[in-house]
């Protein structure tokens, strides 16, 4: 039998001379491509006789027994749980999962999905969605089945199994305020991410309500949720004429960072500074760390967005389009609560 090579969107974008991501958002209608732009690739389209792959976009009926799962980064530890717990619960169901990292770059989430439908995936979970996601919202408008876990869109839309950030980080810095702190940094995400916004909405509540200032200077929003973010920023904070007293970091990666630069600075955790971070990843009970971080059962979210998603695929839907899930703080020597208690 012969073969005969499917066309791409790799092979329009050489004949077109555009980017793939550009060619696939006009073959997707997108609102931002030019009607021009348009028109040149639907054109190249039908010269090259282009034909998606019918049966990933969910347009027959057999199934894949397949999912795709897009996460910011696997070597993330927050996110390497959440795919263990994904995965375990798929397989259990007879289910695969094809899993891509995108380290926040659109371009190559849209690649990651046209090359997910090309597989063939029954649907799709989504750890990596921010507040404004054309992709995302036009794969819920057309019926695909989606569920955002852990982060999600800024409009109400589709299946999103998440953590009521806001609380988290209020418990957070609730507890250095009870332990007597008053000056408190915060070192954060990027804030176009639903995670990161209700960390800060959690840090600036907790504040306010116990009446203390609220010092713009000792917030620092970063462009990653990085150990980088982390080291970079808290050499900031300590050069600072009134450096904070304890610092609340948005995620466990980036209390680590935090926790090198001050090692490095010779500042001690926590006599000097306390630092609490936020996921309690693993490494944040090691012996030598003992980081306070906020808890979020990383476990049971990956679980319930793939229960959802078999749901979807299975074309049930379910009442409960957002399911919130209480954090809890894990309180560890990292904030300083033996040296407060023990005077």
């Amino acid at each position: 039998m012969r073969y005969e090579k499917r066309t791409t969107i790799k092979d329009i974008a050489l004949l077109t001379k555009l980017s793939p991501s550009t060619v696939s958002r006009a073959l997707n209608k997108n609102p931002n491509i030019s009607d021009k732009t348009k028109k040149k690739v639907l054109q190249a389209a039908k010269k090259m006789d282009y034909k998606p792959n019918l049966n990933a976009r969910g347009l027959v009926k057999s199934k894949t027994f397949l999912m795709g799962l897009l996460i910011y980064d696997v070597l993330n530890p927050f996110y390497a749980e959440l795919s263990r717990a994904i995965q375990d619960t798929a397989e259990e169901a007879g289910y695969w999962i094809i899993q891509a990292s995108t380290y926040d770059d659109a371009e190559k989430t849209e690649m990651l999905v046209e090359s997910m439908f090309n597989i063939g995936v029954d649907g799709l979970i989504f750890a990596s969605c921010r507040l404004e996601d054309f992709l995302v919202e036009n794969l819920i408008d057309n019926g695909f089945p989606v569920v955002q876990v852990n982060r999600r869109l800024k409009k109400d839309k589709g299946n999103q199994i998440v953590l009521d950030n806001a609380y988290g980080a209020y418990l957070a810095v609730s507890h250095l305020i009870r332990l007597g702190y008053k000056r408190i940094g915060m070192i954060g995400g990027p804030i176009d991410l639903s995670t990161s916004v209700g960390r800060y909405e959690g840090y600036f509540e907790a504040l306010a309500e116990k009446g203390l200032k609220i010092d713009e200077a000792i917030v620092k929003r970063g462009s990653f949720f990085s150990q980088d973010t982390g080291y970079e920023f808290t050499k900031r904070l300590m050069r600072l004429i009134d450096p904070p007293e304890a610092i609340f970091c948005a995620d466990d990666y980036i209390a680590l960072g935090s926790m090198r630069a001050l090692g490095e600075m010779e500042v001690k955790i926590p006599e000097d500074v306390a630092v609490v971070g936020y996921d309690d990843i693993e490494l944040s009970s090691h012996p030598l760390i003992q980081l306070t971080s906020v808890n979020q059962d990383v476990h049971k979210m990956g679980r319930l967005a793939t229960k959802n998603i078999i749901d979807r695929i299975a074309g049930k839907s379910s009442s409960e389009k957002r399911i919130v899930l209480e954090p809890h703080l894990i309180i560890r020597k990292s904030c300083g609560y033996q040296l407060k208690t023990s005077k």
